[in-house]
């Protein structure tokens, strides 16, 4: 009697991997995962937190290191003059204080900040796309499993068919032909059956390198993570808002070239004391400064700020533009992605009701191997292509959930 495939497996291709444990005697599922945990183990990575919080700490010493007023200057003098036989010592030590009176130190601090706002923002987003590249390897090493459970299952009806021939040649009732037939098929079937398991092995190996668990293998069949449904909002592009904060940062930099023309005051205090053959006098000592903008104006920092404030402002909309587009894109691949899917999958049932068609024809003599082996390939083929189907309508949806921001 002939194998036949689990029935009702194709329809909405729903295996976990507890029917895969069933199925296939192999390490590879020794520790299932949800895509929730393997993308929390992959965000749990010690370089991952290192990374953003380095970013973070870079951006806030840099805020920090921009304060209120420059250093002061302190300063110590000693000079000796002496005329006719009369020598006089002076002594001085003072502290020069320059004042930003016209706020440039501020604006450059407020930029500090804005750019600090960008670093976090882009350490979002960087959190986002590791969450993305977790769910495409978590998709890939589902899909590889289940096309190897296909393929073995393949194999299986092919060696059993085989075993019925070789007892049917033996009794005179089937030709060398057909025994030989089918061995090639077999041997042709186990030898993909090998391919397909170092897919399994190569696709799942990203998700064990993610994750950090050389063990790592989805608990979710492809076709549940391709129902699950699409969120209908969308939040703020972590991306446009790293974008929107060097624009600020770019803008109060004008601002601080801007006021960086405007004469600098500085105030100094100090003490002095002269030292003579005759006396002694000391004394507090004040100064008031300024900074005179004379051979350099300002006016090409100035430009340069601007210029760059406005190159800023035009990557904020070729951006904004960009995503928009993204959205739309995505938008339109995951839904023709999912139909198409849904689509083959309603034919999963034909296909899988040749094998067992094809049987009865060949028992009954009214079909030869030739029909046989042809209807296990066209049912195997058509399992693979709807996995192939679910698992890019998968890819889709995870690139239409990063293109709308979310995670």
């Amino acid at each position: 009697m002939f194998i036949s495939a689990p029935r009702g497996r194709c329809r909405g291709h729903a295996a976990t991997i507890a029917a895969i444990v069933g199925m296939m005697a192999s390490p590879c599922v020794a520790a299932p995962l949800t895509e929730t945990e393997a993308i929390e183990s992959a965000l749990a990575q010690p370089e991952i937190i290192e990374l953003g919080e380095a970013n973070r700490a870079e951006a806030e010493a840099r805020v920090a290191g921009i304060r209120r007023f420059d250093n002061p200057e302190a300063s110590v003098s000693r000079e000796r003059v002496s005329d006719n036989g009369i020598a006089e010592t002076e002594w001085q030590a003072g502290i020069i204080q320059p004042l930003d009176l016209a706020g440039r130190r501020s604006r450059l601090r407020a930029a500090a900040r804005a750019e600090a706002g960008a670093v976090e923002a882009d350490t979002a987003r960087r959190r986002h796309e590791r969450i993305a590249e977790v769910r495409r390897a978590y998709a890939a090493c589902a899909a590889a499993e289940e096309k190897t459970i296909v393929t073995r299952a393949f194999t299986s009806r092919l060696r059993e068919a085989e075993r019925i021939v070789a007892l049917r040649a033996n009794a005179g009732d089937a030709s060398g032909y057909d025994i030989r037939r089918l061995r090639v098929e077999a041997r042709t079937a186990e030898a993909q059956a090998a391919l397909q398991q170092g897919e399994v092995n190569a696709s799942c190996a990203s998700l064990a390198s993610l994750t950090g668990d050389p063990n790592a293998r989805p608990s979710a069949s492809i076709a549940l993570l391709a129902s699950a449904r699409v969120p209908a909002s969308q939040g703020p592009r972590p991306d446009l808002l790293a974008r929107e904060q060097r624009l600020v940062a770019a803008t109060e930099q004008a601002r601080a070239a801007e006021r960086a023309r405007i004469p600098e005051v500085s105030i100094g205090i100090g003490f002095k004391q002269i030292d003579s053959m005759l006396a002694t006098a000391s004394g507090p000592v004040a100064s008031i400064g300024m900074r005179v903008p004379l051979f350099d104006g300002g006016g090409a920092a100035v430009a340069e700020a601007r210029a760059r404030q406005r190159a800023r402002e035009a990557e904020l909309g070729l951006a904004r533009r960009e995503v928009d587009a993204s959205i739309a894109a995505a938008e339109a691949r995951s839904t023709a992605a999912l139909e198409a899917a849904q689509r083959a999958q309603q034919a999963s049932d034909d296909a899988h009701r040749l094998g067992t068609i094809a049987e009865a024809a060949y028992q009954g003599g009214e079909s030869g191997v030739v029909e046989l082996v042809d209807a296990y390939r066209t049912a195997r083929d058509a399992e693979l292509e709807i996995i192939d189907l679910l698992e890019r309508a998968v890819r889709a949806r995870i690139d239409l959930d990063l293109a709308r921001g979310g995670e």
